[in-house]
């Protein structure tokens, strides 16, 4: 390490800046105020005595660690995947001591400004990440999904966007019948299902939407009864995994078996 670093290693003081200026960077971001990135790399500069490119790596760094963790990111910082169980633990502590900005990281101040639905754009599922236990134990401990899931808002504003994609693909596709009986999930649906689509063939799908402003490799995971309904109607079950909501606002599909 001690080539990128400017001549001498990351200490956990050194860890403890960075990472510190960038949460505040993101709360910033989270709740739609202005950020000057030059001042913000000053202060890192001068603090640590490291230069810009050690500083720019180190800051992807903790890009990687978040999306693993199923939080936004800074836009301009994209991930790099070489993290150390150091920068782990140092953003651990930071996220720890702004439980904040795990609350704005499901419903910031911006998504108030969204609109009732969102234009998504399709993607392919992303690649499985390799995850040994130490970044499982930080994943259980903040639980970033579970958040999604309870929070009604943003749960409403994924299964909107949603129903309004699969209404749209069905009116492209010379089916405005089927796109006209596109409709969230309602009492007397099947338990665990978000959304009633069709395909062509005019068969029901029955879509689970997990939605996240994080990025595609933010995990989440299927209550018991969406579980239930993978294993009892699989040839009907789908899921809409909805990301970025607030930036790209992507999605990829997935159906089982799943792994």
């Amino acid at each position: 390490m001690t080539g990128e670093s400017g001549g001498r290693d990351w200490t956990g003081a050194d860890l403890a800046v960075v990472v510190g200026d960038y949460v505040a960077q993101l709360e910033k971001t989270l709740a739609g105020k202005p950020v000057d990135r030059a001042s913000h790399d000053r202060t890192v500069r001068f603090v640590t005595g490291k230069s810009d490119m050690p500083i720019t790596w180190k800051q992807g760094e903790i890009s990687a660690v978040l999306s693993l963790l199923g939080l936004p990111i800074l836009k301009d910082q994209p991930p790099r995947w070489s993290y150390d169980e150091a920068l782990l633990e140092a953003v651990e502590e930071q996220l720890a001591a702004k439980p904040a900005l795990l609350t704005a990281a499901v419903r910031p101040a911006a998504l108030f400004t969204a609109p009732s639905a969102v234009a998504l754009i399709e993607t392919a599922p992303p690649r499985p990440m390799a995850m040994d236990e130490r970044l499982i134990r930080a994943i259980q401990r903040f639980d970033m999904s579970s958040r999604e899931a309870d929070d009604r808002f943003l749960k409403g504003l994924g299964v909107a966007s949603i129903v309004a994609h699969e209404a749209r693909r069905l009116s492209d596709r010379g089916r405005p019948d089927l796109a006209g009986r596109i409709r969230p999930a309602r009492d007397g649906d099947p338990d665990g299902c978000d959304v009633i689509s069709f395909g062509l063939d005019e068969i029901p799908r029955l879509i689970v939407v997990k939605t996240t402003l994080a990025g595609e490799v933010a995990p989440f995971g299927l209550s018991h009864a969406e579980f239930t309904l993978a294993e009892a109607q699989p040839h009907a079950f789908r899921i809409r995994r909805v990301y970025d909501l607030l930036g790209e606002a992507r999605f990829y599909r997935l159906k089982p078996p799943f792994g």
